[in-house]
Formats: C-alpha cells, structure tokens, sequence
C-alpha cells in the first residue's frame, strides 16, 4: 500500500491528465485505491515496467494519476478472478430497510425535492437507457428528476446528482471539463463497467473521489465496500415488453433480415412456444465468442437461428448514428424467440443484466448462458439456465425439440414472469436506493 500521509502527488494537482483534481482529493483516492484488494503494487509495476524505474515512483499515486485515466492496465487478472470469488462466496440476498416505503420518501424529497442524472451525449445509447431508468426509480418517491449531459450548465449542479458512466461521462468531449473536485467529489456515480477493461479503468478516478458508488455488478459494490467506498449494487428496473420498436426503427437493415413472422410491431410475452425464431444472439466479437459460434455452426444452422455479432471496428453503439435502433431491435428480436443466448465476451463471467434481464427475460425469452458469477436474487434453474459452453447446444436443441425441455422451459419463464410482474420489487429498489442515498448525503453535506 502507499505510505501516507507524504508528499506524493503534485501540489497543483493530481497529473496532467487530471489538471482539475486538486491533490486533497487525489491523496484520498490513492488511499481508497491501496486499500482495494484489486490492487497489488508488484502487479502494477510489473505492467508498468518503464514508469516503475523512476526513483520516485509510487504504484498508487501512478495508477491514479496515469494509468487509471489513460485506460491502462491496473489488476492482475489472477488477482480479479481471486478478488470477485470470495466476495461472491458470501454474496447474500440483498432486502429492503425496514422503514416503510412512503416515510422514507416523503422525508428524502422534503430535503432534495429534485436531482439531476448526468449522462454522456456522445455515449453508448446503452447508458442513456440506464440512466433513463434511474430517473424511473427516483421519481417513484416524489423527486423532480432532470436527465441531463455534459453541455448542461456546470453552475446548476444540484445537491443531488449522479453521473452515470463515468468512464464516458469524464471523458468525452466537455466532459473532461467536469472532472475537477466540485463535481465528483459531491456527485454519486453508477459505474457499469467490468473491472478488468479499459473502461472501468477511466470509471476509477471518479469512482474513487466520489461521496457514493452504485454499481451493477454486486461483486463490484461489495469490493468497493471493503476499500472504504460507500457503495451499492444497484441495477434497474425490468418489465415485461409487449414492444420495443419505435418508428424511426423500422428503416433499419436488420427489421428486413427478419423472418415476416416476426416482424409485427408488439409480440406476446407469454406466446413462447409459437415464437419463429428458436434462438437469437445480440453482442460484439470477441475471441472466446468466435470460437463458440465457429464450433457450434451445425447446431445452429438446425435451428431458426438471429445472431447479430457486431465488429469492434464499428465503436459503441451511438444515438446520433444508425446503432441507435439496435438495443431496441434486440429486445424486439427477443420478443420473438424462444431463447435469448448470452455467451461472455471473455473469461470473467459476469452477470450481464443488460442481455440477460432488460432485453432477454423483458421480452419474455428464456435465457441460456454460460455460468455467471452468483447473482443475489436471479438464480440459474430459477429464473435462467446455465450451462457451460461446450454443452449449450445439447441444451439448446434438448429445449427447442424435447417435450421434457419445452416443460423444463415453461417452467423458467413463468418465475421470470412472477419477478418482473411484481411492482412491490421497484418500489423495494427506489426504498434502497434512498436509504444509501441518505446515509451519503449527510456526510457529503457536512
């Protein structure tokens, strides 16, 4: 761990690719970051071989300062995969706070009536969603809530606001702009990304310095927790979807690529055996998923198979280009397949809500994965299925073709038909997010 207090970072601020942190705050970063059991030093000046020769270096104060914003590498893998296994080891169902829903909300918007949610402008159409859904949920209990980006006005930041994506938010046009102490040291921020990516890299700084941390992954929230790092796992809202697509979708390519079956504006969630397309795929490439599907082509070519498999060179999905219809054009291809498959990018099998819950089980299709880390409340056999990737198509076809399948199917969907059909959840949810936002607040204010 780094030995503070001393002085390690520069007086005028954190590095020159944070020129608006001032080193209070960068110096208590650091710490949070050397308490992280992410973080190793040796690891770290392994990594950075050149930078660690320097006779003043300091693996904590250099990760922050450099390799963290400049989207480098910061954990061993091997120590990731330790990391998120001992914290899933005692990974409990999360519940409510005992205090009533209606109390806590009129006493949480008698003292913040309104907040703001920040979200890049020039981001995935995926964090526009997410944040989207953050503002259901605080608005739930009462609270003007504005969703705004990085070319609102500075001045009006409110007591209450939350920066969802980070690793966009902060970096992206005249959002680097808003990285300085007045914003992310008194602003909340969601974190979505995968801790061994370059994203989650440019996240941490901001993760870091921030009063509060929800994150969609409960590893993550729980790995935070333990750095000092007030955090919460938080992750949507989901319903079941009767339709996705909106007029300006239609003109797509892929709506053409539809079977005629299945191109009906609205489905019918609960339709599943008649659905036209056995099983469909939504995710970019990657190696691990381009051996799967170039092994398993025969399985798929037996069955009425929708895979979109998109090339990195195509960059994140964006509003203001074509790609903004696909994370609606997949939850509507979901809609009408009986299996919404997900296959991790990598071998960090984290739990993707996005694919899984919001468009897999939101449209009402069975959801087969290959094994994720433990969720706190969607189980495999519960409410999806898992199995690992060499045996899938065996499942696949077992579900599709076998009687004893479609009833083992049957089954699944009608637990995920109960949960998201339960509107005790969302307001379960809001009641959480405003007991973590209170106890927060109170020392963001002080």
């Amino acid at each position: 761990m780094a030995n503070f207090p001393r002085p390690a970072v520069p007086e005028e601020s954190a590095s020159p690719h944070l020129p608006r942190i001032s080193r209070l705050l960068a110096e208590k970063s650091v710490r949070r970051l050397a308490a992280l059991t992410l973080f190793s030093e040796k690891d770290y000046c392994e990594m950075h071989p050149g930078a660690a020769a320097g006779n003043e270096f300091d693996a904590c104060v250099h990760a922050f300062c450099h390799g963290a914003p400049q989207g480098g590498p910061l954990f061993n893998p091997e120590q990731i995969a330790r990391s998120l296994a001992l914290v899933s080891a005692s990974l409990i169902n999360e519940s409510a706070p005992s205090k009533s829903f209606q109390a806590r909300a009129e006493a949480f918007r008698t003292r913040y009536p309104v907040a703001s949610i920040y979200v890049s402008s020039l981001g995935n159409t995926f964090m526009k969603e997410i944040a989207g859904d953050l503002a259901v949920d605080l608005r739930r209990a009462g609270i003007d809530v504005s969703v705004r980006d990085e070319n609102s006005d500075m001045a009006g930041l409110l007591p209450l606001s939350i920066v969802v994506a980070p690793h966009e938010f902060f970096t992206l046009g005249a959002g680097k702009d808003w990285m300085r102490d007045t914003v992310v040291s008194s602003s909340f921020v969601y974190n979505t990304e995968q801790m061994h990516t370059p994203w989650f890299a440019k996240a941490l700084p901001a993760i870091l310095a921030s009063p509060g941390v929800f994150d969609i992954s409960p590893q993550a929230a729980r790995l935070f927790e333990g750095a000092g790092i007030p955090s919460m796992h938080l992750e949507p809202g989901a319903v079941l979807q009767t339709r996705w697509l909106e007029d300006v979708d239609l003109d797509h390519p892929l709506i053409d690529a539809l079977p005629a079956e299945a191109k009906g504006l609205t489905f019918d969630p609960s339709g599943w055996v008649e659905r036209p397309i056995d099983v469909s795929f939504f995710g970019s490439e990657s190696a691990r998923r381009e051996s799967f599907f170039g092994r398993n082509a025969s399985t798929f070519a037996k069955l009425s198979s929708f895979i979109y498999y998109r090339r990195q060179w195509h960059g994140p999905i964006l509003d203001h280009t074509e790609g903004r219809s696909l994370t609606r054009i997949a939850g509507h291809v979901a809609g009408y397949s009986k299996i919404s498959l997900n296959i991790h990018r990598d071998e960090f099998p984290y739990f993707e809500w996005h694919r899984m819950v919001r468009q897999g089980m939101g449209s009402g299709s069975l959801v087969v994965t290959d094994p994720c880390l433990p969720h706190p409340h969607l189980k495999p056999g519960e409410h999806f299925l898992q199995e690992e990737a060499r045996h899938i198509p065996n499942l696949l076809e077992w579900l599709i073709f076998d009687a004893d399948g479609q009833c083992e199917a049957g089954r699944v969907l009608k637990n995920t038909a109960r949960l998201l059909s339960n509107d005790e959840a969302n307001f379960v949810r809001t009641d959480s997010i405003l007991s973590f936002l209170s106890k927060q607040m109170d020392g963001v204010e002080s």
